[in-house]
């Protein structure tokens, strides 16, 4: 079996406790006080005592004792001998004796044996209740329904039999209405040790975010020595927060981290940042490192967004990230996004400039700020004979130190009509493309506004057939859905047009075989005649349309040579482009599979190729994966996160360069989930961007049902 098929929920299922069956009341009607026994030992000053198996029950309340007495006029209870008290929440107090108001829920018990409703994981069953903590008490005072006291008291959120993380103290203030609790004079024990002291002490007993210190974790890294991190959480209001990161490097100094998250009904966003002076490490150099996301819906049809980021120099990342996809950046956006969305026209304005974070890049090789961007798309409603109009247009303002640069209009109009019926569908559209520059800092003799303007047509058509069929007795629908696709561009000589933002289209996605232009950006027009050939197969489950499996063959055929080029590259006279398969399934509810294959006939070999394995259970994720490209990458990828046993978890991911023969990053843990605490340890090496390695070791310690502490003095 490859995995364990114990989950943290089988494993870690809070205890539970049985409960009276609650009376039912009429909603605005007064709760009855209902009272039972063996017998009934007097009635007395309007005083009723009952004794033998005695119980009082009001609503969802109740209290069971050898001897109860109760007046009517105080409201007040005493009960003796095996007294087991029920709140409304379902919290459970066994006690020598207890006197109350059973209205207001105020008095006090003694010698207490006490259960803690999980008052946000209620039980299924209404006589049930799950529990959430434990413990005993000397004295026990219950201060209305929300508030309960205790003295020389222990607490754990372990469960029954499990005695590994137990809090001692003098005084606990229990508050179910903030969610919090407060103890005085307060040790932490595990496994009998004692491992942290603190004269008051706040901690959560609920699920809601609570202000107050997470537990550190520390580790090891390579040339940074022993780190130490100790969050601190700000639970500012429900719909902020913040988190303070202190980290101390034992190599380099102190370095602080924060975060702050926001929502509003209109915005959403966060902006976390990190500091060290003085880098020990880095010529005593000051670092850092910030991030700012910001979206915002101005109205229906205004929104926005923000992004912005910023490093203090280019080996931050390889020195304080961990993960590879991060440290490998070389350049960082800061970008604002306005947009429009209206029932016919789309307009959008944006800025994009970049931070640079290889040095090894010269400048006259960064690439082009955009300041700015103004986009107008519409769409228009289909006439009274179905023919669709449309307009797409583009104005930049490409801005750069060393390069040619300038403004840049692209404006292309279309129609287009769709014919559609159950069996197929096909589309002409007819467009005229457009593109006008405005240039600065032009070669003598060279065009300061070239320009260039063409047509294109395209036609769009395909078939769709269906035939039922079944599967592991399942009823499906299998689709066979032929597409042709034909483009024509004419040829024009586009030499004396720059190129701010332009490249050939790579075929490493299906889908791009049925687009008109040969090149992503917008400084070249490609002339073309061209017809894509493609056929997709669909498996459908016919009762709830989930699609399991579609199958994609395609290729495209040339009848002219491409001579609209990029600059440095020779004219394209291949008469028929790699032939592309792609596969995605679902091959049950766990596993999944995808596939990609671009195969050139020329060569005789395979140019691209992707393929996924992947497995997932509510406990346990594998994926497996495997990237090619000719003459630049072959990578696979492990990541894998199982139990191979109960409450142990195996943590594996690995990054391997088959064309270098080296890990580029690749890590390795253990976490043992102890319920009520858990502990991870993994070490990592990482390939940095000067091909040396960085080493690191964490280990991280989690007492969880204390994951936030507070120290109160």
């Amino acid at each position: 079996m490859l995995f364990a098929t114990a989950t943290y929920a089988d494993v870690c299922a809070p205890d539970t406790i049985s409960r009276p069956a609650p009376a039912e009341v009429p909603e605005g009607e007064p709760i009855p006080i209902e009272m039972e026994g063996d017998e009934v030992v007097s009635v007395k000053d309007d005083t009723v005592t009952m004794r033998g198996n005695a119980q009082l029950i009001r609503g969802k309340e109740a209290v069971f004792g050898d001897l109860l007495s109760y007046s009517r006029k105080s409201d007040e209870l005493k009960a003796e001998g095996n007294v087991v008290l029920y709140s409304r929440d379902g919290d459970r107090i066994s006690a020598d004796r207890v006197e109350m108001e059973v209205e207001t829920h105020i008095g006090e018990a003694e010698n207490v044996d006490y259960r803690i409703a999980h008052r946000n994981r209620p039980h299924t069953d209404p006589e049930k209740v799950n529990i959430r903590a434990r413990g005993q008490a000397g004295m026990v005072f219950l201060e209305g329904h929300d508030v309960t006291r205790l003295k020389d008291v222990t607490y754990s959120t372990c469960a029954e039999g499990n005695d590994d993380v137990i809090v001692k103290a003098k005084e606990l203030t229990l508050d179910q209405a903030t969610g919090r609790g407060l103890a005085k004079n307060v040790s932490v024990r595990f496994k009998k040790l004692p491992i942290f002291y603190a004269p008051v002490l706040s901690f959560p007993i609920s699920d809601e975010r609570k202000t107050g210190f997470l537990f550190p974790s520390f580790g090891f890294e390579e040339k940074s020595g022993f780190v130490l991190q100790t969050p601190y959480y700000l639970n500012l209001a429900p719909n902020y927060d913040a988190t303070l990161y202190p980290r101390l490097y034992a190599n380099r100094g102190a370095q602080l981290g924060g975060q702050f998250r926001y929502l509003t009904r209109s915005s959403d966003g966060f902006v976390y940042g990190e500091y060290m002076p003085s880098d020990k490490e880095f010529d005593d150099k000051d670092r850092g490192a910030f991030t700012f996301e910001h979206s915002q819906s101005f109205s229906e049809r205004w929104d926005g967004d923000i992004d912005l980021n910023w490093v203090s120099d280019d080996e931050y990342f390889d020195d304080f990230s961990n993960d590879i996809q991060i440290s490998s950046a070389t350049t960082l956006p800061q970008a604002a996004n306005l947009r429009y969305s209206g029932d016919i026209w789309r307009i959008g304005a944006s800025v994009l400039a970049y931070q640079t974070i290889d040095q090894d890049i010269p400048t006259s090789s960064e690439p082009y700020d955009r300041l700015p961007r103004i986009t107008a798309t519409a769409i228009w409603p289909q006439s009274r004979y179905g023919v669709r109009m449309g307009f797409d247009s583009e104005l930049h303002n490409f801005r750069h130190d060393e390069l040619l640069e300038g403004w840049r209009l692209d404006v292309t109009p279309s129609v287009q009509k769709r014919f559609e019926r159950i069996w197929g569908f096909t589309e002409p559209r007819l467009s005229f493309r457009a593109i006008g520059y405005n240039l600065n800092n032009v070669d003598p003799g060279e065009s300061s506004d070239p320009s260039v303007g063409l047509p294109i047509f395209s036609w769009d058509s395909g078939i769709f057939f269906e035939r039922s069929t079944s599967w592991q007795k399942q009823p499906f629908i299998n689709t066979l859905e032929p597409r042709i696709f034909y483009v024509y561009i004419p040829e024009q000589n586009q030499d004396d047009l720059p190129v701010f933002d332009t490249g050939n289209i790579n075929l490493n996605n299906f889908g791009n075989i049925f687009r008109e232009s040969r090149f992503f950006g917008r400084d070249r027009i490609g002339d073309t005649n061209q017809v894509t050939v493609g056929l997709t197969s669909r498996m459908i489950e016919a009762e709830s349309g989930k699609e399991w499996m579609q199958f994609s063959l395609g290729q495209i055929f040339f009848f002219e040579d491409r001579e609209v080029q990029l600059p440095g590259v020779a004219p394209q006279t291949e008469k028929e482009s790699d032939f592309l398969a792609e596969l995605r399934a679902d091959l049950t509810d766990r596993w999944g599979v995808y596939g990609y294959l671009q195969y050139d006939y020329e060569d005789k070999n395979v140019s691209e190729g992707k393929a996924d394995l992947r497995y997932k259970t509510p406990s346990s994720v594998l994926d497996l994966e495997y990237r090619f490209s000719r003459g630049q990458e072959e990578q696979v990828r492990a990541h894998a996160l199982f139990p191979f046993a109960p409450r142990w978890t195996l943590i594996f991911d690995d990054r391997y360069s088959i064309r270098d023969r080296e890990n580029l990053e690749i890590s390795l843990g253990i976490e043992y989930n102890g319920c009520c605490w858990r502990t991870t340890l993994y070490g990592q090496r990482r390939r940095r961007s000067d091909s040396t390695f960085r080493d690191a070791v964490i280990l991280e310690f989690e007492l969880t049902g204390l994951a936030t502490i507070r120290s109160g003095f």
